[in-house]
């Protein structure tokens, strides 16, 4: 749709613009200025390309007008109307910039001559303008995918000249969302356009496979939490799948990109252990609130999910808060201090294993006979010792799980993959292959089937003669054209590039 500001003095003279526009081919959006100042401010707020304007008018007349509109949108399309035949105007009016000058009464031939030339340029403009961000998202996915898993600073480097990594400097919030179906290869190309129709805000889009898409914002002061209930609200309206939405603490510049993406990814394994949430915030900003204000229960709640998971990082870090509210707290009751952490040495004997290796009685009577909060923390401390070594005993089964899920994916990387189906495959929880997964090869599930399945297409490019489409097919992507788009984001370049050798510069980021 092509934008038009008509101005003219005179509401008969803009209604025959008007008239003579509605005879044109193709989508026009008219608005309207009776002089010169109020066009000027509607040029400032509202996208224009083409401007129509009388000569003479009060205020402020064409001339002055076009120069002040071509200084703010250079590549604007002016058209001016007089109806002196003087020379000399058309000679001052085309050094100000303007497109082409008419003379009133405006002949409709003339009109239609002129306007039909000045759309195909429009739309010829736009076509490019539409081609080079097209080409420029494409660089922002492509470098950003590979800084976000690596944080390697020669990505930055090559990126230098080919995007600009100020606007990177611009997003304070990101939003995980993960479908617990293959969603987004099928999903309309329109999902982001239509996702911003409905938040009415601007957000970069970043698809990051078929299961997960990343939204990063920019205001600052914002409630993100209420943002991804909005977009959860709108998603479940829309869509039949389910899905879940991780929000990351606020952040400034893009050097910690990768420490937010790992922080999203490790929210996003609470839908293991609460299934009926849909959203899950960061817990760094709850426990970055002075420590005595952290509720026990919530504390506690965070130590279970993390035996759980056998997360013994996050295990030490929620006992560490608790550790912290009472070593020099002395108003609560020695035997309120004794039951909280009596809870944490209940917790470590969840695990059947490791209950089956130490009498969980025995713990909870050598606490109750503690006499002060030193001897209290040191018997838990000790159990919780005592549980690292017992985790690293059975790292060497998890291994041989992982290695087991790795070789299926590999042997069937074309079937349509999940956590659900992988986790059946070696008998254990989606949420504990996930975490055991991810902490053995350093990337989730869905990510090592995205990366496994890459490599493959690259294969198939390269040394066979396989149709693209073929290709997509054999390496598990329902969708040609998502796979294409999957291909270059990853790649930086199309599978016809690539077979063509025109994509072999970007190879060496091919390992992202």
């Amino acid at each position: 749709m092509i934008q038009v500001l008509i101005v003219d003095d005179e509401k008969l003279e803009r209604e025959g613009i008007k008239y003579l526009l509605a005879m044109e081919e193709g989508e026009w959006n008219i608005r309207e200025a009776s002089n010169g100042r109020d066009a000027l401010q509607i040029l400032k707020n509202e996208e224009t390309d083409l401007l129509l304007t009388d000569i003479k008018m009060p205020h402020m007349d064409g001339l002055e007008l076009t120069s002040k509109a071509k200084e703010m949108k250079p590549g604007l399309q002016v058209v001016i109307f007089s109806g002196y035949s003087d020379f000399t105007f058309a000679q001052e009016a085309i050094r100000y910039g303007v497109t082409e000058y008419m003379l009133k009464p405006v002949e409709p031939e003339s009109f239609h001559k002129i306007i039909n030339t000045i759309r195909k340029n429009i739309l010829k403009k736009k076509e490019k303008e539409t081609r080079e961000q097209k080409e420029q998202d494409f660089l922002q996915e492509y470098f950003l995918e590979s800084y976000f898993y690596t944080g390697k600073k020669d990505i930055l480097e090559r990126s230098e000249g080919m995007i600009d990594l100020e606007k990177w400097n611009c997003w304070h919030c990101a939003i995980l969302i993960e479908s617990d179906m293959s969603f987004f290869d099928t999903a309309e190309e329109n999902f982001s356009t239509e996702l911003q129709k409905e938040l009415r805000r601007v957000f970069f889009y970043l698809n990051l496979n078929n299961r997960q898409s990343l939204l990063l914002f920019q205001d600052h002061y914002c409630d993100y939490s209420l943002v991804a209930n909005h977009i959860y609200t709108f998603l479940k309206r829309t869509y039949k799948e389910s899905f879940y939405l991780a929000v990351s603490r606020k952040f400034d510049g893009y050097e910690c990109l990768t420490e937010i993406m790992s922080q999203l990814e490790q929210q996003m394994e609470e839908k293991f252990y609460h299934p009926e949430k849909h959203i899950y915030s960061n817990d760094e900003e709850h426990l970055n609130m002075e420590v005595k204000e952290v509720q026990d229960s919530r504390l506690l709640q965070l130590i279970s999910e993390d035996v759980s998971r056998k997360d013994i990082q996050q295990l030490r870090k929620h006992y560490q808060c608790l550790k912290e509210k009472y070593s020099d707290n002395t108003q609560y009751s020695a035997m309120y201090i004794k039951f909280v952490f009596s809870n944490v040495i209940q917790e470590l004997f969840q695990e059947d294993q490791f209950s089956g290796e130490r009498r969980i009685e025995h713990e909870i009577d050598r606490l109750y006979n503690c006499r002060n909060i030193m001897e209290i923390l040191e018997v838990t401390e000790e159990n919780i010792r005592e549980y690292e070594s017992f985790l690293e005993r059975s790292m060497s089964e998890s291994r041989n799980e992982v290695a087991a899920v790795k070789n299926y994916i590999y042997q069937h990387y074309a079937e349509d993959l999940s956590l659900e189906i992988l986790a059946e495959k070696v008998y254990l929880s989606s949420g504990y292959l996930s975490f055991i997964f991810k902490k053995e090869t350093g990337m989730n599930l869905n990510r090592y089937i995205r990366v496994f399945r890459m490599k493959k297409a690259k294969e198939l490019l390269k040394n066979t003669n396989m149709k693209v489409a073929q290709v997509s097919e054999n390496v598990g992507f329902a969708n040609v054209s998502y796979f294409c788009r999957s291909f270059r984001e990853y790649y930086g370049c199309s599978p016809e590039s690539y077979r063509k050798g025109t994509g072999e510069d970007e190879e060496a980021l091919s390992d992202h």
